[in-house]
């Protein structure tokens, strides 16, 4: 080894130096590698704690990673409802524009507007609604390329965490998360009747009726968020509409939307016509007998006396609301091929429209049956100056 004073070197074995006595020092390899052994290790602890105490949990990141990704996801097919009266929210519900929101909502107009969450705002038409149940369907023509939100077939469980969606005082955009925390509610408010729905603790508030209540494991629209419960002495809770349950109602105004006046009256807005306009103008009766025939097939297919029983009174209002009770748990359907005005003629302040109407009826068991025949509507004029039937004859 060398002399770390003067250079000479010595026998590894040598305590001092043979040229200048000063005393030589032993390199100690094993306390050297425990150094290093000892810093490793302070580094890995340092590395964990560090983690441990400042990095956000990989679990939880991932979770609220994902949430984010499906708010944001799920906001392109969220709409604000504007209506001359007031808003709500509504949201994408199948391909070809068409948009679910609560009756409530659009009660008594056709035409209303509908804004994305960019701010874009597009032209809208009621084209269903219900005047027994809370929901309503709109075209959005605009929409009509725009993929839908997917949507939950089944019951979901008490317990599931949901998000909901919609316009509450206004401010759009809003998501708010929650839980279901009970379901099968069965209630009545104002005219409507609720029936299965969820309670849910998720905030909503005046203006997120209409908006989509999201399943966050599947991100399916599972509800309509529908009703706000509000006391003094208990925690504000929600109630959402389940979608399953209204979808049959949906998926046949698709296919048969109603007409305006239909959608006027179901609503509880009458077609304003006046007795001057209807002593002169026969063309209107006609229209109407046609209308009502729209919404009479709905009606009878869907169990549904309320989508006409705003038109009739007398007599008819009695008989189609038995026939349709009688037929409602037999599992018919009804396909009306044609609906043909005759004439009309006018008496004594009532219009009679005849007319030829071919229908097909397809029992649930055994063979369809073909039907042609000659109805007469009796129609009077009621005190709002609308249209309505009062009696109904048939003859073969």
């Amino acid at each position: 080894m060398y002399c770390q004073r003067c250079g000479a070197k010595n026998s590894e074995t040598s305590r001092f130096c043979a040229e200048c006595s000063e005393r030589l020092v032993t390199k100690k390899l094993f306390s050297w590698k425990w150094g290093i052994a000892l810093i490793v290790l302070v580094a890995i602890s340092s590395t964990y704690y560090a983690t441990s105490n400042n990095e956000p949990n990989v679990e939880t990141a991932t979770h609220t990673t994902d949430r984010v990704s499906l708010i944001q996801k799920i906001q392109r097919g969220i709409f604000t409802v504007e209506t001359p009266t007031g808003q709500g929210s509504g949201f994408l519900y199948a391909s070809g524009g068409y948009v679910v929101t609560n009756a409530h909502v659009v009660k008594g107009v056709v035409d209303v507007t509908v804004r994305n969450s960019d701010g874009e705002q597009h032209n809208a038409t009621v084209i269903g609604i219900s005047d027994a149940y809370d929901i309503a369907l709109l075209h959005v023509p605009h929409y009509t390329e725009h993929e839908p939100l997917v949507v939950e077939t089944a019951e979901s469980p008490i317990g599931l965490e949901v998000i909901a969606f919609g316009t509450p005082q206004g401010f759009e955009n809003s998501a708010s998360i929650g839980y279901i925390t009970g379901h099968n509610r069965d209630f009545s408010f104002e005219h409507f009747i609720y029936e299965q729905v969820y309670q849910v603790d998720a905030q909503i508030d005046k203006g997120s009726s209409g908006g989509a209540l999201v399943d966050v494991t599947t991100g399916k629209v599972i509800g309509i968020n529908s009703l706000l419960y509000t006391s003094e002495t208990s925690t504000n809770f929600s109630f959402a509409i389940p979608l399953y349950t209204m979808m049959p109602y949906f998926d046949e105004w698709i296919k048969q939307p109603m007409s305006r006046d239909a959608v006027l009256q179901a609503g509880g807005a009458y077609v304003q016509y006046t007795v001057a306009q209807a002593e002169t103008n026969e063309q209107l009766a006609s229209q109407f007998v046609q209308s009502f025939r729209s919404s009479y097939e709905q009606a009878l297919n869907n169990s549904d006396f309320s989508l006409v029983s705003a038109l009739l009174t007398g007599s008819a209002y009695t008989e189609i609301n038995n026939y349709i009770f009688d037929l409602a748990y037999g599992g018919h359907v009804f396909e009306f091929l044609s609906n043909d005005v005759l004439n009309v003629t006018y008496d004594n302040n009532m219009y009679y429209v005849n007319t030829n109407e071919t229908f097909y009826l397809y029992p649930l068991h055994g063979e369809s049956q073909y039907f042609n025949q000659n109805t007469t509507y009796t129609l009077i004029i009621d005190e709002y100056g609308a249209f309505r039937i009062a009696s109904i004859g048939i003859s073969n």
